[in-house]
């Protein structure tokens, strides 16, 4: 079942946000939130933590998966409302979050953006502008953050998506994070939407670590919770589904011996689908070159 209206998916697992831009509440003695989400969803954020009567100061924790700026926009907002916060990411996350370049970008991003839906610039009297993002703990494989209650976050790195990808796994609930690192699907129909947009061999390598796993539970950041046998199968299915676009894409190349041709034709498919549409075309065309590219073992 795919779970995308705010509340609880587990008995420790609160999602929050929206069904575009999800962001999950870990609860042990300590709380971790998992996805940075977006500046112009905080005031919606704020209120759903009200209306759960969340405990603030128990949120110790906010895990960035990777630093493209849907994923990692309101961490600056969250860590000036929240002083006691310690951000984790993968050590390439880390670098991304304060490299002077992709700061400015997601800084434009942001601005334009807040500007386009007609949004103050400040929430709570706190500036919504994107900074350089201290990372206080940075994590690999194996590595552990230990909330108390019996709740443990286990981080793998899951480079495909983005080069910084970063999934975290609850063992205790057999609850996966994997933001945009696992294919998700589009609506309960169960079709999976494959997102190698960086590296199509990285992406079915992380896949492949996390076939280890025993997961019951699946939050994305986009699209919400998948829950139940459709959770138990998504790697398997993800696999699948990478393996066969790959072959797809590698097909439709021999046919049209035109590049640019494949990749108007892949990003016209990506725009139809819910997530995608929220991406200006001429952007999501140069997404769409990365991973066509990738896919025909040409970067």
């Amino acid at each position: 079942m795919l779970i995308q209206e705010a509340g609880f998916v587990a008995d420790n697992v609160l999602l929050l946000g929206s069904r575009h831009i999800c962001i999950y509440l870990i609860m042990g003695d300590a709380y971790a939130l998992l996805g940075g989400g977006v500046s112009w969803e905080v005031a919606r954020l704020e209120a759903q933590l009200n209306r759960f009567q969340v405990d603030r100061d128990r949120i110790r924790y906010l895990v960035v998966s990777h630093a493209h700026y849907d994923h990692c926009g309101a961490v600056p907002y969250l860590m000036q409302r929240h002083p006691h916060l310690k951000v984790v990411a993968s050590d390439y996350g880390a670098h991304i979050l304060n490299k002077d370049k992709a700061v400015q970008l997601m800084r434009d991003v942001n601005r334009q953006t807040l500007d386009a839906l007609h949004k103050p610039h400040h929430h709570n009297g706190i500036s919504l502008e994107f900074k350089p993002v201290p990372v206080a703990v940075t994590v690999g494989d194996g590595d552990r953050v230990d909330l108390g209650g019996g709740v443990t976050l286990e981080f793998y790195l899951t480079p495909g998506h983005s080069r910084c990808s970063l999934s975290t796994y609850v063992a205790e609930l057999k609850a996966l994070f994997p933001a945009e690192a696992v294919p998700y699907p589009e609506s309960n129909q169960g079709k999976l939407i494959v997102t190698a947009t960086h590296d199509y061999d990285d992406y079915i390598r992380s896949l492949e670590k996390l076939k280890a796993l025993e997961i019951r539970l699946v939050g994305y950041e986009h699209g919400g919770a998948l829950t139940g046998k459709a959770a138990t199968s998504i790697i398997s299915r993800g696999l699948g589904a990478a393996r066969r676009q790959r072959q797809r894409i590698i097909e439709r190349y021999n046919e049209l011996q035109d590049i640019d041709r494949l990749v108007e034709e892949t990003a016209e498919n990506y725009h139809t689908l819910q997530l995608f549409r929220l991406i200006p075309f001429d952007v999501l065309r140069t997404i769409i070159h990365r991973m066509v590219r990738s896919a025909l073992g040409q970067v």
